[in-house]
């Protein structure tokens, strides 16, 4: 032991206390650290200053935050400590990185480290650096080694088609005891009430319904969140803080909806491992509509979204609350889409009213939108109504289904081409040249495959078809619903120039069904009587 530290009796020490995993937040063992650090600390005669405590932190990676080290270490360099106290090395360090760094402050320092279960460091002397990175490398590598070994057998879990972690939202875990309690082994079945939930919130994205009128719904209702729903299975924190209230938000549902194992799929690191071994709340193919829906980038929250079929104009991403705006209507003089715009009526112009509008550099033609809106909802119905009806409504799956087996396919060309290369069976010209038009075509198709699932899901726009079609269009509850009943069933509305004076002039508003599957001559509907 180095006889210099005792010539300073009154050295100032600090106690850094820290467990990796701690799920029931209980504080014992970081409780057991400190008691014996401080037993030291009294032993010494050394005045202490600081307890530094962080609970249920593990750190082998650079990233895991640490505030109480952060603020230990920010005493260290201002100069603050003479010593840090702690059970053992590896309570303070497992990351290289960040041990490396810390070394060095301490050097500058002139700090210390005792260890309860060790010896002491003199950091200002290279022997005692060298014992502290050797000791250190030590812990690294065991930690290392740990990690190794969770992932394969996490890696062995998924390919049995069995998750990892706790159980997930929708299904609830039976476990499997030996004679002694001790559990074997486990599976996972349906929880029919979340199930429920999981399955209504899919329907309902599928229905054209926004994220936040479900999420508004669900909390209304008082379903319990799958954070909330886990602490109350497990009794564990479920990672929810004071921070994350006990309430669904959109990004809960957005991740509820697009969880492969819906499905029934295994999926892990973005690799597809086949069946997962829980059954499935959801059928495959609804799962692949609502991943095309969520993943469309007209969904996305901009201030402005360009549109290149207007030659550089843009569209508010609110535009979609209007039932014409976005492409659903178009000018009839320059075919540019319809935006929404106010106009004034009254002798003071004190009177406002939304109109649709020509969005051409030349604003070529305007209608009120109210009398625009109730024709167009009339037409609508009066066709749902009608006896073929369903055979608009139907055809957009058999496309979908054929756009994304033309995506799998294209996927598998690019896994064989890049198998290839791997092999050295093919040169890195051909290869780049290759890859490079492969990528072009699935982005195309995956383009194809989005566009071609968007509107109303079929099996329930069928269900608005018939005798109670004016009913049943009353109930949608959302102007998106209504947008993508209109994109299911092909419909475009054209507003042409209207001669004749003042008033609303049915005869320039054309409503038509646009059959997507060949070409040829749009079904046109005329103004009901």
């Amino acid at each position: 032991m180095n006889t210099r530290y005792h010539a300073r009796v009154t050295q100032r020490a600090a106690i850094y206390c820290r467990i990796s995993e701690d799920p029931r937040a209980t504080e014992l063992g970081v409780a057991r650290q400190r008691k014996d650090c401080e037993a030291l600390v009294t032993a010494r005669g050394w005045t202490l200053v600081g307890v530094f405590v962080d609970n249920d932190v593990a750190v082998l990676t650079a990233t895991a935050p640490r505030p109480r080290y952060a603020a230990m270490m920010a005493a260290v360099e201002r100069g603050e400590l003479d010593r840090i106290v702690a059970y053992g090395l590896s309570r303070l360090w497992r990351n290289r990185r960040e041990r490396a760094d810390a070394i060095e402050l301490l050097k500058q320092r002139q700090v210390s480290v005792t260890l309860v279960r060790g010896s002491d460091l003199d950091m200002t002397s290279a022997m005692g650096r060298m014992v502290a990175g050797m000791i250190g490398e030590a812990d690294t590598a065991e930690s290392e080694l740990k990690s190794e070994r969770v992932a394969a057998a996490a890696l062995q879990r998924v390919e049995r088609g069995k998750a990892n972690g706790h159980v997930a939202y929708g299904w609830r875990r039976e476990r499997t005891r030996n004679a002694d309690g001790d559990v074997i082994d486990w599976h996972d079945e349906i929880d029919r009430a979340q199930a429920n939930i999981v399955h209504e919130i899919v329907e309902r994205l599928l229905a054209a319904e926004p994220i936040r009128a479900i999420v508004a719904d669900l909390n209304r209702r008082g379903v319990v969140p799958p954070r909330a729903a886990l602490r109350a299975a497990t009794g564990k924190p479920g990672g929810t803080t004071a921070h994350v209230p006990a309430r669904w938000l959109p990004s809960t549902v957005r991740k509820i909806a697009l969880r492969p194992a819906n499905a029934g799929r295994m999926v892990r690191g973005r690799v597809e491992f086949g069946d997962a071994a829980a059954p499935r709340i959801i059928e495959p193919e609804q799962h692949d509509r609502v991943v095309a829906l969520l993943n469309d980038p007209a969904r996305l929250r901009r201030p402005v979204r360009a549109d290149p079929e207007l030659t550089g104009r843009t569209i508010r991403p609110g535009a979609r609350k209007h039932l014409l705006t976005f492409g659903i209507g178009e000018c009839g003089v320059c075919g540019a889409h319809l935006k929404v715009a106010t106009r004034y009526r009254g002798r003071n112009k004190t009177h406002p009213y939304p109109t649709y509008q020509c969005d051409g550099p030349r604003s070529c033609v305007t209608r009120a939108q109210a009398p625009v809106d109730d024709l167009v909802e009339r037409v609508v119905v009066r066709r749902l109504q009608e006896p073929d009806a369903r055979s608009l409504l139907t055809r957009n799956d058999t496309e979908a289904r054929a756009a994304r087996q033309r995506v799998a396919a294209l996927d598998a060309k690019v896994d064989r081409l890049q198998d290839d290369y791997d092999a050295d069976l093919i040169d890195r010209r051909r290869y780049e040249r290759s890859m490079a038009r492969f990528r072009a075509e699935l982005a195309a198709a995956q383009r194809e495959a989005t566009r071609r699932v968007r509107g109303v899901a079929p099996e329930l726009v069928a269900q608005l078809a018939g005798p109670h079609a004016q009913a049943r269009w009353a109930a949608l509850r959302e102007p998106t619903q209504r947008r993508a009943l209109l994109e299911a069933m092909g419909v475009v509305v054209t507003i042409l120039p209207a001669r004749g004076g003042a008033g609303f002039k049915p005869e320039s508003v054309r409503v038509e069904f646009v059959q997507a599957e060949a070409p040829g001559p749009a079904q046109t509907v005329e103004e009901p009587a």
